[in-house]
């Protein structure tokens, strides 16, 4: 796990998952959007929530709703890490890596949330 956070580029902040919704579509998932949790964000990333796990370099978009960010964040990025299901039961947690926001203004919407410290740090 320290190699992970050796990585980080980034400081994460904690959220309360029952309020931080996320939408995933990935390529093979014929248009249908998966919903789920995400547990922590960075500018860079972020640490969610499904049903079902994906799988390790998954390209996917993704909607973040923070609440008080004046709506939904949309990015791409793929899938960095899968947590063990045997250490982590319920639903499957992963980590996203970000690549793009679907434009600079949702960009600064998930910055502009990190900033005003509306987060907890994780």
């Amino acid at each position: 796990m320290t190699a992970l956070a050796d990585q980080r580029t980034s400081e994460r902040y904690g959220v309360h998952a029952p309020y931080t919704a996320v939408r995933v579509e990935t390529r093979s998932g014929a248009g249908v959007p998966l919903e789920g949790h995400a547990y922590d964000i960075s500018a860079t990333g972020l640490r969610f929530e499904l049903d079902e796990g994906l799988k390790v370099g998954e390209p996917l978009s993704l909607e973040l709703l923070l609440p008080g960010a004046g709506g939904w964040v949309r990015l791409a990025g793929r899938v960095v890490r899968l947590f063990d299901e045997a250490d982590d039961p319920g639903p499957r947690r992963m980590a996203l890596h970000v690549d793009s926001f679907e434009n600079e203004s949702h960009r600064e919407r998930l910055l502009g949330h990190l900033d005003r410290g509306y987060l907890m740090m994780a």
